[in-house]
C-alpha cells in the first residue's frame, strides 16, 4: 500500500479491509457469495472497490458499476455494462459469454416476459437475438472505425482480396467479420423449462392491457420480476464457465448498491435479488460460486450469511498516524484539531492534513494564536481558521459532486438551520428557496439528524461549516440566522403541549442563552427530570455558536470566550438581582458545552472542562438526583486531563 495521503478519500491505512477483500476473492475461500463494505459516508469505501479490482482483473474477469448511476428500471442497462466489461478480451485471461443475459436483455428489450410461453415464442426470440447481436456487433464496428479507421480499411480490403482469391461468391459482411454465436441446447432447456426456478414475486398476466392502465404495485411486482429474471440468468451463465483450473472467481463489484435499494414488499433491491438467487436449488450444488458480490452499504448488514468488511471513519489515533505518513511536517497539535472539525470523517481528514498551510507551522504560542495569524498580507486575507473552514466546504462540495452557485451556497445554509425534512420544506416556502435548490433531487439530507454528526455525514458537516460562516458573508441577505432560529422555535412548539427538544435546539441556535437556562432549571422543579436535563443539555449544544456581538470577539481564547457568555449573556435578572445559585450553574454548563463543542476550539478547553466539571458537582448537591451529574463531573474531569493549557490565556474571574 503506497504511503502517500490521497486527498480524495483513503488509500492509507486501509490495509486489513483490503486484505480481506482480496481474499474472499480466491475460489478456495470459505466465504459466501456476498460481500459487504459497510462505513458511513466518504469512509474510503469506493477507494477500496476501485483498488480491488485493479489487482484482481490482473488475474481473473471482474466487473465495476457505481450503481449510483442507475435507477430500479434501468437495471438491465447495469447488466449490460456488467456484461460487456466481464466479455472484454484480455491477454492470458479466459473470455466470458453470457447466452442467457443476452437473450433475457434481447427479450425484455422486445417486450417479453418471464411468464412468456417460450416453446411457442423460442423461434421468434432466437430472431430477435440475432438481430439485436448483429446490431452490437455493427455498434462495436463503429466504435473500432472512429478508433482506427485507417487500420479497419486495410484489413477490409486484404479480407476482400482473399475471399476473391479462393472464388468466394458473397460478399463480407458482418457474419464474415465474426463467428456466428449459436445458442446451446442447455440454454434453450433453461428457457424453454425455467429451470432456474419460479419468481420471488410473481405477477398476474395482464394480456392486453396497456402500461399506463396497471396499477402501481404491479408495475413494481413486474420490475422485481425482470430484474430477478435477469440475476439468474448472469449466476447460471457465470457457473457454467467457472473451470477447475482458475484460482479466482469471476468478481463483479457493485459500488454503492444502496441506490438500488427498494422496499422489502418490492424485492428488497438488486442485492437482495443477488443473494435470493445465489441461495436458491437452482444455483447449489453445482460447482464453485463463480460470482463474489462485492457492494458498499453505510450500515453493517444482520444477516450472518453475509461477510462484512467494515471500513469505519478514522479514530484519533489514526488521524495521528495519518499525520505522521504524511510528507509534510505537522505539528503535534493539528491532528487533534482536524479530528474535532472533521469527526473522524476520512476524506475530509486526509484532505486537511495534506494542506501546504499547515506545513511547517508550529503552535509556540498556542494554536488559538496560530489560527488567528493571516493567511497573506492583504488586510481582508483569511485567519488560517477562517482558511481550514473554507477548505473543507470546498472539499466537501467537490466529494459530493455538487457545483453550486452563491445563491444555492445562501440556500443550503438557510435549510441547515432545521432540524427535521418538515422544518426544511417550511424554510424553502418562508424564504422561497425553492428555485436555488432545483437541481437537488434528494432533499432529506438538508435537513439536520441529531445523531449524525460530521463522522456520519459529509454532507451534515458541510451544513454545519455554512452555518459556521453565514454571517461573514455579505452576499448571503435574504435571511437572518437569529431570526430564522426563532421562527422554527415557535413552529416546533405549535402544536406541542411542552417545549419541544428542538425548541431548546432553535432557541439557543438564536443566541437566547438564558431562556434555555431557565426552561432546563424549571425541569429540575419537577421529580425524576436530571437525564431529560442533561439529554437536553446534548442536544442544545450541538448547534455552532453564533457571532458574538463584540468586535474584539474573533480574538478570544475559548476560555475568554466561555467568560464573555457567562457574564454578559447572563448570570443576573433583569431587575439586577443576582440570580438562583442553580440557574447560575445551568449557565456555565450550558455555555461551557457550547464552546467545547466547537470544533475550532476542541483543543485549548481544559480551563472550560474544569469549570463544567465543579458546576456540575455543584449542581448535583442541589438536586434530587445527584448520580447522573456526578457522572458527567467526572467525565469532564478525565477529558480536562487530555487538554493542553492555552497560554494566552489570561486569569479571568467569573
Amino acid at each position: 500500500m503506497s504511503t502517500q495521503v490521497d486527498v480524495s478519500g483513503s488509500t492509507i491505512l486501509r490495509d486489513r479491509p483490503l486484505d480481506e477483500i482480496l481474499d474472499s476473492c480466491r475460489d478456495d475461500s470459505d466465504e459466501p457469495g456476498s460481500l459487504i463494505v459497510h462505513g458511513p459516508s466518504g469512509s474510503g469505501k469506493t477507494t477500496l472497490l476501485t483498488q480491488s479490482n485493479e489487482i484482481m482483473r490482473l488475474i481473473t474477469p471482474t466487473a465495476f458499476v457505481n450503481c449510483n448511476a442507475y435507477r430500479p428500471e434501468t437495471v438491465p442497462d447495469l447488466f449490460r455494462d456488467v456484461r460487456d466489461q466481464l466479455s472484454a478480451r484480455t491477454p492470458g485471461l479466459p473470455r466470458c459469454h453470457f447466452p442467457r443475459l443476452d437473450l433475457v436483455l434481447t427479450a425484455l428489450l422486445d417486450g417479453l416476459t418471464p411468464v412468456s410461453d417460450y416453446t411457442r415464442l423460442w423461434p421468434e426470440l432466437v430472431r430477435h437475438w440475432r438481430r439485436q447481436a448483429r446490431s452490437d456487433r455493427g455498434a462495436r464496428r463503429e466504435r473500432r472505425d472512429d478508433a482506427s479507421t485507417s487500420v479497419t480499411v486495410v484489413v477490409e480490403v486484404n479480407l476482400l482480396f482473399l475471399k476473391f482469391q479462393v472464388g468466394a461468391v458473397r460478399p463480407i459482411g458482418h457474419a464474415l467479420a465474426l463467428p456466428r454465436r449459436k445458442i446451446g441446447a442447455a440454454v434453450e432447456q433453461w428457457f424453454k423449462t425455467r429451470a432456474w426456478g419460479s419468481l420471488i414475486n410473481p405477477y398476474p398476466e395482464q394480456a392486453g392491457s396497456e402500461k399506463a392502465e396497471r396499477d402501481r404495485e404491479t408495475e413494481w411486482m413486474i420490475q422485481t420480476s425482470h430484474n430477478e429474471w435477469l440475476v439468474h440468468a448472469f449466476l447460471a451463465d457465470l457457473r457454467d464457465q467457472a473451470e477447475d483450473t482458475d484460482q479466482y472467481r469471476r468478481v463483479v463489484f457493485l459500488d454503492d448498491v444502496d441506490a438500488l435499494k427498494q422496499p422489502a414488499s418490492r424485492g428488497g433491491g438488486l442485492l437482495a435479488l443477488f443473494r435470493s438467487a445465489q441461495s436458491s436449488p437452482a444455483h447449489q450444488g453445482v460447482g464453485r460460486i463463480p460470482l463474489l458480490l462485492v457492494s458498499s452499504t453505510p450500515e453493517k448488514p444482520l444477516l450472518s450469511s453475509v461477510k462484512a468488511v467494515p471500513a469505519p471513519d478514522f479514530s484519533p489515533s489514526e488521524a495521528r498516524e495519518l499525520a505522521d505518513r504524511s510528507p509534510h511536517r505537522i505539528d503535534d497539535y493539528f491532528p487533534g484539531l482536524v479530528f474535532g472539525l472533521t469527526g473522524g470523517y476520512v476524506a475530509a481528514t486526509s484532505y486537511l492534513l495534506q494542506d501546504p498551510a499547515i506545513d511547517g507551522l508550529r503552535a509556540y504560542n498556542g494554536l488559538q494564536h496560530l489560527l488567528r495569524q493571516k493567511r497573506g498580507d492583504a488586510e481582508d486575507a483569511p485567519t488560517l481558521k477562517e482558511h481550514l473552514g473554507d477548505t473543507l466546504i470546498k472539499a466537501l462540495l467537490k466529494h459530493s459532486e455538487l457545483d453550486l452557485k452563491s445563491r444555492t451556497l445562501e440556500a443550503l445554509t438557510i435549510c441547515s438551520l432545521a432540524k427535521d425534512l418538515q422544518d426544511v420544506d417550511h424554510l424553502i416556502r418562508t424564504y422561497d428557496l425553492g428555485e436555488d435548490l432545483t437541481g437537488l433531487d434528494d432533499r432529506h439530507w438538508l435537513a439536520w439528524n441529531e445523531n449524525s454528526g460530521a463522522a456520519r455525514s459529509a454532507r451534515a458537516l458541510m451544513m454545519r461549516l455554512l452555518l459556521r460562516r453565514w454571517q461573514k458573508e455579505p452576499t448571503w441577505v435574504r435571511c437572518d440566522r437569529d431570526e430564522a432560529f426563532r421562527l422554527l422555535a415557535t413552529r416546533s412548539d405549535k402544536e406541542a403541549s411542552g417545549h419541544t427538544p428542538n425548541w431548546y435546539y432553535y432557541t439557543l441556535g438564536s443566541g437566547d442563552l438564558m431562556a434555555v437556562c431557565r426552561e432546563l432549571d424549571s425541569l429540575l422543579d419537577l421529580p425524576g427530570r436530571e437525564s431529560e436535563v442533561l439529554d437536553l443539555i446534548r442536544h442544545t449544544t450541538s448547534v455552532p455558536q453564533p457571532p458574538i456581538d463584540d468586535p474584539g470577539a474573533d480574538g478570544f481564547t475559548p476560555l475568554q470566550r466561555y467568560g464573555f457568555l457567562v457574564r454578559n449573556r447572563g448570570p443576573r435578572r433583569s431587575d439586577g438581582a443576582p440570580l438562583d445559585h442553580r440557574l447560575s450553574r445551568i449557565l456555565r454548563i450550558v455555555a461551557g458545552r457550547w464552546v467545547i463543542e466547537d470544533p475550532f476550539e476542541s483543543m485549548y478547553t481544559r480551563d472550560v472542562h474544569l469549570r463544567v466539571r465543579t458546576a456540575f458537582q455543584e449542581l448535583g448537591a442541589v438536586c434530587e438526583d445527584s448520580r447522573p451529574f456526578q457522572s458527567e463531573a467526572e467525565f469532564h474531569e478525565s477529558i480536562s486531563l487530555e487538554r493542553p493549557v492555552n497560554p494566552l490565556d489570561s486569569d479571568i474571574d467569573f
